[in-house]
């Protein structure tokens, strides 16, 4: 039986950010856990898929499959919060009656959702 030993894979680059300049926020952390969690399942998918035979549409799928959480794990570590927070209140305040329509309908969408369980 395999261990999820996701932690201890952790690559160089994460851990030095998780020990840098002591400035590590909550989300950082939450951040580094995901990234660390998606390049965890694109390790395991990856190597499911080697053992496939290579020719089987089974290992291209896992292996198309592990390539994209890799490229997800990484876009995760080099997500900036703040920058996406300016652009979002940047947007906001050039189309606010777009922004309310927008909200609105989001809002409208996840009370039908609770609301049916």
């Amino acid at each position: 039986m395999e261990t999820n030993n996701w932690a201890g894979s952790r690559t160089g680059e994460t851990a030095a950010e998780g020990q840098g300049s002591g400035k590590s926020t909550g989300f950082e952390n939450l951040k580094n856990i995901i990234a660390d969690k998606l390049q965890y399942g694109a390790e395991v998918l990856g190597e499911k898929a080697a053992n496939q035979d290579a020719q089987s549409g089974i290992a291209q799928h896992g292996k198309q499959a592990s390539e994209w959480l890799d490229k997800s794990a990484e876009y995760v570590r080099q997500f900036d919060c703040e920058q996406a927070d300016a652009r979002v209140r940047e947007y906001v305040r050039q189309n606010p009656g777009r922004s309310l329509l927008i909200a609105g309908g989001v809002g409208l969408i996840i009370g039908v959702i609770f609301r049916r369980r």
